[in-house]
């Protein structure tokens, strides 16, 4: 199985649950009001369809025509964008490979830009957003700057569209019961390792659980650190900073939290106190499963070297197909919705971060998702987002190499040892997928 189709078919689990948020914001018809077609003056424009696809990046058809489709409708009226469902098989991938008809636009996340401009899906929106004067200057810089990394020219091949963010979703009855106050955010990780231990206890025969650390990369995606050595083009995993993520990680695993612990054990069970989740996978499973659950938010802990400093987003980002037929009108879609001040606004009250400098908008971060109220939602923006780590068309090739870490450290194996076999397996692959690609 191809290592796309892995994550793919791992991230289909949440498919459905991620699926129900479109439904869960207060007010949705504000969605139609964005902005005034009568203003438009390419109404008399011949009609054309846009297919929409997500690239290892699961966003609900609802999600699509709320945030997309219907803005860009009343903006443009002569353009109407479709959802296309990713089938067995029909993966963006499947689609190029096969020379099938491929989407106009695609969406995906930073994780996975790199392999979309490795099978030459996007292409380059400098000169278009040039000619029609679209100005960037309003874009948070770390989503921009991400894409524009990949540009080994100094292409743009994508524009951001809103962001999400790693958070500490918390049982607070868990810490009532054992009166621990509960994480303001105001920590560092390893004050969240003490904290884990001090939540890792049984009672009345009840094993509770104090933090779900999930995997070696999403752990070091939160301290920034890359996989891939920007230098060498090689994995990087024998760093300082691979070893003191995986140091922390066995901390954890010598304490009793291992990587068996699901979304079930804080949903179903209520006994892990801490879960740490993208919030757009958080709130699909919140709204299907969370239930009578005494839950809150706090923003994840800092790095000891980047104090007061969130771990990075993740960015959703947009691309124009380079063969598509109507990329005009592609380019035109895209770069409306990402700094559209009112479709960007309708984001960040459906709880999406958005992608523009502005506080007024962030100020109504989830205002209007339901499973938000009352919430601590604010915590998104206790600290300035951290950097993203420099990633590579190959870099998926290096975490199945990354997942042995864990492993093996908790089978006996110390950090240096699980980290020297872990780059090997690694940099082993990219070998192998640099070597058929030839």
């Amino acid at each position: 199985m191809t290592v796309w189709n892995r994550k793919a078919a791992s991230a289909a689990l949440l498919a459905a649950v991620i699926a129900v948020t479109a439904g869960c914001s207060k007010g949705d018809s504000d969605a139609e009001s964005t902005s005034d077609p009568a203003k438009s003056t390419e109404a008399g424009k011949e009609p054309v369809t846009l297919k929409i696809m997500w690239f290892n990046t699961l966003v609900a058809k609802e999600a699509v025509e709320q945030f997309i489709s219907i803005p860009v409708k009343q903006k443009y009226p002569y353009i109407t964008i479709e959802f296309m469902d990713v089938k067995t098989g029909a993966a963006l991938p499947d689609l190029i490979t096969t020379g099938q008809s491929i989407p106009d636009i695609v969406i995906t996340d930073y994780s996975n830009l790199s392999t979309a401009i490795d099978l030459k899906y996007p292409t380059d929106l400098n000169e278009a957003l040039k000619k029609e004067k679209v100005d960037l200057n309003g874009l948070e810089a770390s989503p921009l700057d991400g894409v524009r990394a990949l540009g080994a020219q100094g292409e743009l091949y994508g524009l951001p569209f809103y962001m999400d963010k790693y958070m500490m979703f918390y049982n607070k009855d868990i810490f009532d019961r054992f009166a621990i106050s509960y994480p303001t955010g105001e920590m560092s990780y390893t004050d969240l390792i003490g904290l884990a231990k001090r939540l890792t206890r049984s009672e009345a025969g009840v094993q509770y659980l104090g933090y779900r650390w999930a995997d070696l990369y999403t752990f070091g995606f939160q301290l920034g650190l890359p996989v891939i050595n920007a230098r060498t083009g090689k994995a990087d995993l024998q760093s300082d900073g691979w070893k003191r993520a995986l140091s922390m990680i066995k901390e954890m695993v010598d304490t009793g939290i291992d990587n068996k612990i699901t979304h079930e054990h804080f949903f179903k069970e209520k006994r892990l106190a801490i879960y740490p989740q993208w919030m757009g996978a958080a709130y699909g499973l919140i709204a299907q499963e969370g239930g009578a659950l005494n839950w809150d938010i706090a923003a994840m802990p800092y790095s000891s070297d980047q104090p007061k400093t969130s771990g990075p987003t993740k960015p959703i980002y947009l691309l124009a197909s380079a063969a598509g037929k109507h990329k005009e009108q592609a380019i035109a879609a895209i770069s409306y919705v990402a700094t559209s001040p009112e479709v960007q606004m309708l984001l960040s009250q459906n709880g999406r971060i958005s992608v523009l400098k502005d506080k007024a908008i962030q100020q109504q971060f989830g205002t209007k998702l339901q499973l938000l109220q009352g919430k601590n939602a604010g915590a998104v923006f206790k600290y300035p987002f951290g950097k993203l780590p420099n990633t590579t068309a190959y870099e998926s090739q290096a975490w199945n190499g990354l997942d042995t870490a864990p492993v093996a450290i908790i089978g006996g194996t110390d950090v240096n040892t699980a980290l020297r076999a872990a780059d090997e397996k690694a940099n082993k692959d990219i070998d192998t997928y640099r070597s058929g690609r030839k």
